[in-house]
This record gives structure tokens, sequence and C-alpha cells, in this order.
């Protein structure tokens, strides 16, 4: 399992090696199997209504799936996420056990990237706008990457001063000096949990804790209903005043939106049932945005689903003794969703594989804790 932790992140920077995610998914596969067959879990006293939720996302998916299956490529990605909510429930015990090799693994991440950058820019360090992704394809995932190690470095690493310097200089240069303003809104968000983490279990300040958590949510929120303005309003003028800064520039949205009106005005869900089920997971241009492809793919239902799965898993992390575990599950949330804004965070390896990973880690605390207390 430690292998398999500290090998995602890596993978994840080799990304032009296509060969190692299909490796990754594999492991994941045996893995479960041999998990499985070592333990043999009881079933029936193991299931709980999220992993109800989850078979019905499944069926859901495939049936999107099996309506156009030219779309293969997506569904393997998906359910590849939907395979790490499964390693999390049985491996839970394990994975926790191997907490420091995701920070080890973020450190290589920051440093090999912010060394390449050194060398490709030399003395216009900090004159970076663009910084063509570094090491990875984009700027978007690149700042990813980093707020992802962000969390794991803040979480689970040792207490030194190349933390403090990682966590304080090294990974808010990387996203700032980049092209991914949504990242940058991310990372802000993510130090604002990390502060109520420090609140609630060295000053012992909970309810401070879950006020602020409440707090930032909402701004969250706010952030998101203003980016999809133009997506539901006709006149947009008013509201584009407010993407004319750096981080919500009209330059990185402009796109989007043309691609977003683009598939929908192509084909959009009309009927009843269409409305409730979806489409397919066939849209041209991509759909660049979790929540209109989810839309779009498997419907209102999809999205109830997926709603229910999100408050059934914090629900789960509040009532678990492992306050780190709900902490790192609520960042690993904001991170993908937060990134869904902008990207469909679902169909990358990278960004979904975590967050499906914590859910079900988190699940199966809370039920072992049932159990326990029974």
């Amino acid at each position: 399992m430690s292998l398999f932790l500290f090998a995602k992140q890596i993978v994840d920077l080799l990304y032009m090696q296509k060969w190692l995610d299909i490796v990754m998914v594999l492991m994941v596969l045996v893995m479960l199997l041999y998990q499985y067959r070592l333990t043999r879990p009881d079933i029936r006293n193991m299931i709980t209504t999220a992993d109800y939720v989850v078979i019905a996302l499944i069926a859901l998916l495939s049936f999107a799936f099996i309506k156009d299956v030219s779309e293969w490529l997506i569904y393997i990605k998906v359910m590849s996420g939907i395979l790490m909510y499964f390693m999390g429930r049985l491996y839970y015990e394990r994975i926790q056990e191997s907490w420091g090799v995701l920070a080890s693994a973020a450190y290589i991440i920051v440093y090999v990237n912010l060394i390449h950058r050194i060398f490709a820019f030399g003395g216009r360090l900090l004159t970076v706008t663009y910084a063509d992704g570094d090491l990875y394809s984009n700027d978007t995932e690149m700042a990813y990457a980093m707020v992802l190690a962000f969390i794991f470095i803040g979480m689970f690493a040792r207490r030194s001063v190349i933390k403090l310097i990682t966590m304080a200089l090294a990974i808010p240069y990387m996203v700032f000096f980049s092209d991914a303003g949504i990242q940058m809104i991310l990372l802000a968000a993510l130090a604002g949990v990390m502060l109520m983490y420090i609140l609630e279990v060295a000053l012992y300040k909970k309810k401070t804790a879950m006020l602020g958590l409440a707090a930032i949510f909402a701004i969250l929120i706010i952030v998101v209903a203003v980016i999809y303005l133009p997506v539901v309003i006709p006149e947009t003028h008013g509201v584009w005043k407010l993407f004319d800064n750096r981080i919500l520039s009209s330059a990185q949205m402009d796109y989007r939106y043309a691609d977003w009106q683009e598939v929908f005005a192509k084909r959009r869900p009309t009927g009843i049932f269409e409305k409730l089920l979806g489409l397919d997971l066939h849209t041209r241009p991509a759909l660049q945005s979790l929540y209109l492809k989810i839309y779009y793919s498997i419907g209102i239902v999809g999205f109830v689903l997926i709603v229910l799965l999100i408050v059934r898993t914090f629900i789960a992390a509040y009532r678990g003794e492992d306050r780190k575990s709900f902490y790192v599950t609520v960042m690993t949330a904001i991170l993908m969703l937060g990134s869904g804004v902008t990207v469909n965070s679902m169909e990358i390896l990278q960004m979904s594989w975590f967050m499906m990973l914590f859910t079900g880690m988190v699940i199966s605390a809370e039920n072992a804790m049932m159990q326990e207390s029974d």
C-alpha cells in the first residue's frame, strides 16, 4: 500500500506515459481482489447507505455509457475513480499506516517542478504569468498537484524548516505565478481549512472551527455562483466586469463559455427522462465542467446521488474520531469539486483518485466505530 500511494503522485507527473495509468488501474483491481480474499469481509454488516449510492451511480454511469460506447476511455477513467472508493473501504486501516509516503511524494512533486521552472525561466521567475504547466500538461493540472501537495505536506509531513518553506513559499509561488485562477482561490481556501484544523486540534475551539468551515464553504459557493452567472443569464455585460482581474479573468473563461454553449446548442436534455437520467458521455467539444457534464450525462438523478454521497461522507467524517481524516476529506473534496467548476475533474485520474479514496476511508471508519459501539 505504501508503494502504491507513493507512486500515484509520481505517475500523475509522468502523464505522458499513459501505460503507467493502466498499470495503476490494474494494481487497484488486483489489490481489491487480494484484500477481499485475505479478509473475507462480512458484506451484509459492512455495506452502508453510501455504498448503495455508489452502486446506483455505477448503474447510472453504465447506462449513459451504453447509449454511446464510443466514450469508453471516459467511462474507464470515471470508473477507476469509483474503484478508489472501494480501495478506501477495504484498505482504510492500512492506508492510515502509510500517511508519510503521501508527504514524501508531495515534496518530490513540488521541488522537481520548481527546479524545472528555475531552469526554464531563469531570471524571469517573478514575472511568470503562464508556466506552460511546468512538467504537467497545463497550468491547471500543475497547480492542482501543488495544492494537493500542500494538503499532504501540511497534514502528514513532520515539522521541519523545509515543511515551513514549502508551504509558505514554494507552493504559493508555483500556484500564484501561473495561469490557474481557480487553484489560487482553492489554495487560499484550503489554507483557511488547515487553520480551522489547528484551532480545533491544538486550541480545542471546535465550535469556532466549524463556524470557520461554514464561512469558507459559503464564500466558495458564492465564487462558483459568480463563475456560472454568464451561463444562466442572457445579459452578461455587468457580470463580465467581475472577470477583469488575474484570478477570475475573461481570457481564461471565454473559451469555456463558448464550448459550454456549443455543446448545449447541439444537444441538451429536453424530455423528462433525459432531464432526470441524462443523455450519454459523448460531448464534442469536451465539457470542461464537472457540474454541466453531470447534468448532461446522468441528469438530475445523478446530481442528487452525488450530493447524497457528499453529504453522507461529510457526516461520516464528522462523526469519526480521527479529526485529521475529517479535515483531509474536507480539503480533498474542496479541491476536486472546486476544480470541477472549470475542469471535468472526475475524468482526470489525478483529480479524482484521492478524493474517492478518502471518501471510502471515512465511510469504513464510521462503520467500524458503529460496530464497536454495538
